[in-house]
């Protein structure tokens, strides 16, 4: 390699380590965190290094316990400082992901060409004592010890081995075809011109997968509202749903809007979506992507006026609530979340996800369907939810969801290739109780 691009690998390891502590230190997830970075600091990051420090931070989110016992193991002295350990954590996930190369890392950077054969074919150093099956997993991959033994005691080994050899997995590219645009089939013929590979998903009519991972947000197709980022499981969520043209939708946990959006499409821009959120700022968000999307029959509002709402008054035909949850269905595409999860949210998100569905209830017109989805593969959040609210509700029946008929419509990561889903349709078989004004607690 020049002297002139090992001084870029150098300067953008610097770089990498004044990301991860950043990142390190700041509750916010960490693709926003990289995108406030990234905007603040456009006039002197480039593309590369953009490209260079977001694969360098989520190498080392995906592999964290992997990496930091390879630099316990080659450190170069007993003792290291923080800003020692952080560089090392640096190189060792950029050599993994091949950012450096095997002679950069021997000459330019003075460590063992085993270590880095060891990084990329990811082997665990040698010695350590004995461990457990759950300690060993933890460790080769990279998941919170806590965690392995709460999904052993739950799904058995076995099956906790394939969820988190699937999350440690990078995962593909899963787009949406916005078909008030274009349809799928004429979206994969594009991308295929362009020399991306793409093919339609397997279970939902309106995804396909990018085979490599390629910038196609920087394109006129983008900008022109032709497609979305959406995991399969996400549009699965909405191709449950079936919502049908002119009929009137509630959204209450709407985010950003990626299932609003499906949902508009589905209706083909008839009939009313109400789309509500605790954080403004997702709402503003929305309204930018249903524009450029083509859809006007999303309207944001306020959760503590939704009683004045002549639409809510009447009753709405379909409430979606995709509740708040741990997101440990998501894992591989968030990595950085399973270092910040805790036991004692399995204790609290129950309570504020029934909570939600209270709230909702008494705006669900009579025979509307009320959907309760997570994007978590814990029983706690998902059935044992719905069958506490359910006992609680005489008037409400479920409605099998499931691919065979079962009761709940499931996706297991290993099994399905997306995120981790669940899903519970409640019907309203009685009037209801009277719609009140309650207060949404912020979170």
């Amino acid at each position: 390699m020049k002297d002139s691009q090992r001084r870029l690998v150098f300067s953008q390891l610097r770089m990498a380590t004044e990301v991860w502590q950043g990142v390190l230190k700041d509750p916010m997830p960490s693709d926003r965190w990289l995108a406030r970075y990234f905007y603040q600091n456009r006039k002197k990051v480039g593309s590369r290094d953009r490209k260079f420090l977001s694969e360098t931070i989520y190498a080392i989110f995906r592999h964290k316990s992997f990496l930091e016992a390879w630099v316990e193991k080659a450190k170069p002295r007993p003792i290291m400082s923080d800003l020692e350990k952080a560089e090392c954590l640096c190189l060792y996930a950029a050599a993994k992901e091949g950012l450096v190369s095997k002679e950069d890392f021997r000459e330019f950077f003075k460590q063992s060409e085993k270590v880095y054969a060891a990084l990329r074919e990811h082997l665990l150093p040698e010695g350590g004592g004995p461990k457990s099956k759950e300690e060993m997993m933890a460790l080769l991959y990279s998941f919170p010890l806590w965690m392995v033994s709460r999904w052993a005691e739950a799904f058995g080994v076995q099956e906790t081995e394939r969820l988190i050899g699937f999350f440690q997995q990078r995962p593909l590219l899963v787009l949406r075809a916005n078909t008030l645009r274009i349809s799928r089939k004429k979206l994969v013929d594009m991308f295929r011109r362009m020399g991306v590979e793409a093919n339609q998903t397997a279970m939902s009519y309106f995804g396909l997968i990018l085979q490599e991972r390629r910038n196609v947000f920087d394109t006129p197709a983008f900008r022109d509202g032709w497609f979305e980022v959406q995991d399969e499981g996400s549009q699965m969520v909405c191709q449950k749903m079936d919502p049908q043209p002119g009929e009137s939708i509630w959204d209450v946990c709407a985010g950003g809007g990626g299932k609003s959006l499906l949902l508009a499409a589905m209706m083909e821009n008839k009939g009313r979506i109400v789309a509500t959120d605790l954080r403004s700022y997702k709402l503003e968000e929305l309204k930018k992507r249903a524009k450029r999307a083509g859809v006007f029959n999303i309207f944001p509002a306020e959760l503590d006026r939704m009683a004045e709402l002549k639409l809510a008054q009447r009753g709405f035909d379909r409430i979606l609530v995709d509740a708040p949850c741990s997101g440990t269905g998501t894992l591989g595409r968030n990595p950085d979340a399973k270092w910040k999860l805790a036991p004692s949210w399995f204790e609290a998100l129950p309570k504020e996800q029934l909570a939600i569905l209270e709230k909702t209830l008494p705006f669900l017109a009579k025979n509307g369907r009320l959907y309760y989805a997570t994007c978590s593969v814990e029983a706690a959040e998902n059935e044992e939810v719905a069958k506490t609210f359910l006992a609680a509700h005489p008037e409400l029946e479920i409605v099998p969801c499931g691919e065979a008929g079962e009761k709940y419509f499931k996706l297991w990561p290993p099994e399905s290739g997306t995120d981790g889903f669940f899903l519970a349709v409640f019907k309203n078989i009685n009037e209801g109780q009277k719609a009140e004004n309650k207060t949404w607690k912020k979170r």
